[in-house]
This record gives C-alpha cells, sequence and structure tokens, in this order.
C-alpha cells in the first residue's frame, strides 16, 4: 500500500530473516491477469519473440569489432534486437537481429527492460506498432502479440 492507502502491489515473496524484505507484481499486473484467469480461465502472456539488448556505445563498439561479425549496429542507443525466434510473432512481422527499436506503441525507449514492461502491457492479437532502425533508415513495423508459448 501507499501513504493513501491504495494497493499498488501484490507480494509474491517474503524472504525472513532478511529484515522484511520482499518482492511484489505492480497491482495493474495482479488486475490483468485476474481479470483474464475470470472471463477465460486461463493466462495469456503476450511475448514477441525476440532477444534484445539496451544498446550503448560500448555494446556498438564490441559487437562492430568482433571477427566476422553477425551485426553491423550503427546507433548509439536505443534497444537492439541480437536474435529473432523462428516463427514468432517478430519473426511473421520482419524483425531481424540488428534492428534497433526506438519505440514501442508510440513510447519512446531505451531499455530493454521498457519494451518488455510495454508487450506485457498489451493484449495477445492486437497490433502493436514497433519504431526501427535498420540500415541508417526508420521504419515502422507491425506486429502482433503471440502467447507465451508454454513449452
Amino acid at each position: 500500500m501507499n501513504e493513501q492507502g491504495q494497493v499498488i502491489g501484490m507480494n509474491t515473496a517474503i524472504i525472513g530473516g532478511a529484515q522484511g524484505l520482499g518482492f511484489a507484481i505492480p497491482i495493474a499486473t495482479a488486475q490483468r491477469i485476474a481479470n483474464q484467469l475470470i472471463s477465460t480461465g486461463r493466462v495469456q502472456h503476450p511475448y514477441l519473440g525476440v532477444q534484445m539488448a539496451t544498446l550503448t556505445p560500448e555494446l556498438k563498439e564490441q559487437l562492430n569489432n568482433k571477427p566476422n561479425r553477425p551485426i553491423e549496429v550503427q546507433e548509439d542507443s536505443g534497444v537492439l534486437v541480437i536474435g529473432v525466434a523462428p516463427n514468432s510473432p517478430a519473426a511473421q512481422a520482419g524483425l531481424q537481429p540488428g534492428d534497433v527499436i526506438r519505440k514501442v506503441g508510440g513510447q519512446t525507449v531505451t531499455k530493454s527492460e521498457e519494451v518488455q514492461r510495454i508487450v506485457e502491457g498489451t493484449q495477445v492479437g492486437s497490433t502493436l506498432q514497433i519504431e526501427i532502425r535498420r540500415g541508417g533508415q526508420t521504419q515502422t513495423i507491425a506486429v502482433k502479440p503471440g502467447a507465451l508459448p508454454s513449452n
């Protein structure tokens, strides 16, 4: 609870003997999960199927100086797509390793955690606009997040 008595999170774990150290999920996430359970009896976690990393000048230099580099990076910031899972929503939409994500759903992103948070807040099957930089050009790609495979 916050100072106004509003529920802002739901405890998921408390470590005894660690002076009250606990972990919680945001209440918006708990509400989304509860609503899915009530309406469909199961929970679907949206995913794109990309492996990504927060792009920094150091990471750019490290990748560009690798022999036989699989990815050439031109951007200094954003979220770098390192890999795309075969047959994933990202692959079907045309995302490629080396793409640098700049915006997701109209929101500017600079860290991979921000992309993850935005994707988790969408509905499976909805359309999500992703602005990328590829080969020095800006493109917008429409991706439909899928349900995270259970296996």
